[in-house]
């Protein structure tokens, strides 16, 4: 489980705070690399969504911008607005399929659109667009290259029972994979 909430935590260029002291101590920049690829692998209510979200808040604390690839259809607005996200300036597309959310991934990281692109992936099977093993890996790989040199931070949530494909291409480009379990339920007011 993840340590209680308290305030803003600053961010800085090198990394945005998760907003849990504890998890920044631990990771030595202050927070979650800024120019680096973050995976967030967990079970249901482990807190990888809620880090996620808690990353996006910090990231327009601090005045950027923020997309939500939802692939896994999950964003949950009562939530978001729970851990700080203004709504109504989150970038929200929501692909139907694994290959047009890459695509999308790459024309915001070429364009320098966004501050922190996240990538909730879904636990079930997608969809459209049959992406071999090698190709996945190489497709990723180019996205953790673009998000590396245009300074964005690409975080993806990763659920459970991901194909192995895909587990492995994530495994290969994630600079930092966080393993969450819960352990308690964060209680907030």
């Amino acid at each position: 489980g993840l340590p209680g909430l308290s305030g803003l935590p600053a961010t800085s260029d090198r990394a945005i705070s998760t907003g849990f002291h504890a998890l920044d101590s631990i990771l030595g920049l202050g927070g979650l690399p800024r120019a680096a690829t973050t995976a967030l692998h967990g079970d249901g209510t482990s807190g990888a969504t809620t880090l996620a979200l808690q990353a996006v808040a910090q990231t327009q604390a601090a005045g950027g911008i923020a997309a939500y690839l939802d692939l896994a259809r999950s964003l949950d607005p009562v939530e978001a607005e729970a851990r700080g996200v203004q709504l109504n300036w989150l970038v929200v597309l929501t692909p139907d399929s694994l290959e047009e959310a890459l695509s999308m991934a790459a024309m915001l990281l070429q364009d320098r659109t966004v501050d922190l692109l996240l990538l909730d992936m879904p636990a079930r099977p997608l969809d459209g667009g049959k992406l071999s093993a090698s190709n996945l890996a190489e497709r990723f790989g180019r996205l953790a290259a673009l998000a590396r040199r245009a300074g964005v931070q690409l975080i993806v949530i990763e659920p459970p029972n991901l194909p192995s494909a895909l587990a492995g291409a994530l495994t290969q480009v994630a600079a930092l994979r966080l393993e969450l379990s819960r352990r308690a339920w964060i209680r907030l007011g």
